[in-house]
């Protein structure tokens, strides 16, 4: 259901609003459910009915007053800044940043009786597997790749806690490649698709959302042809969500088979 027990729509708290997964929210989940958008940046494209919060995620009195009175919240802020730079500024970032943001979403939420957190976690937390070839599975132990995926590790941890002490229902989402657009971008080999379409991506955050039954879960976020990377069983027994787009498809393979990867 996406209507609380009043009859009203739900009211979905998107942190990192204005990021590439944000959108694709706003875009499919519009019709479904009114958006509280939170970004440490105006957001120049909200739509009607759309209440917009310029804050950080790492200021909790900020995040209190951001998570007062919605039903559900969509974390998917992220410090970007130190993507691409040292270790040791990652480490900082990831520290100071992320983990400080997500306690505070957490507690936030907590407090003020928020009944659900879906966390843009990733596929790195189990990245070497991966690289080993090892299909991954949510109940295998994580294995982190570096400190970006070390860190939404604990963020997992965390919301375990969260789940099973504080009540809260905890979902967390191991991204995949996410470019924000209806294409993969590049060409993936069968069972080999590292691409998570916009469209797959909204339906499983509602999936999530409305699993209201469900107190903690985890899952590989990425669309069909992947299975040689992840296991989606869990998707389509717990929650009852399969993709529906195809990052192996031929068309998709001829396309950039003729072009370099980006």
């Amino acid at each position: 259901m996406s209507e609380t027990a009043t009859g009203k729509r739900k009211r979905i708290l998107i942190t990192g609003a204005g990021g590439r997964v944000g959108h694709a929210l706003r875009k499919h989940l519009k019709d479904r459910y009114d958006f509280r958008l939170l970004d440490v940046r105006p957001i120049e494209d909200a739509e009607r009915g759309d209440q917009v919060v310029v804050a950080d995620t790492a200021d909790f009195e900020q995040m209190l007053e951001a998570t007062r009175g919605v039903d559900a919240i969509a974390h998917l802020a992220i410090g970007w800044e130190a993507r691409g730079g040292t270790q040791a500024a990652l480490a900082r970032k990831t520290i100071d940043v992320d983990v400080r943001g997500l306690y505070n979403v957490y507690e936030c939420a907590r407090a003020n009786k928020v009944g659900c957190v879906v966390f843009a976690s990733t596929n790195h937390v189990t990245g070497i597997n991966e690289q080993e070839k090892i299909v991954s599975r949510p109940e295998l132990p994580v294995r982190p790749d570096g400190i970006y995926g070390a860190g939404k590790a604990f963020g997992e941890a965390l919301g375990r806690y969260y789940a099973d002490r504080m009540g809260v229902r905890v979902f967390c989402i191991r991204i995949a490649n996410f470019n924000g657009k209806d294409e993969p971008g590049r060409d993936y080999a069968p069972g080999e698709n590292r691409w998570l379409s916009p469209r797959d991506a909204a339906e499983l955050w509602a999936r999530c959302i409305e699993a209201e039954h469900i107190p903690f879960g985890i899952f590989y976020g990425v669309s069909r042809g992947a299975e040689k990377k992840w296991d989606l069983t869990s998707n389509k027994e717990v929650l009852g969500w399969e993709p529906q787009d195809d990052g192996t498809l031929p068309e998709f393979r001829a396309l950039y088979a003729r072009k370099p990867s980006p």
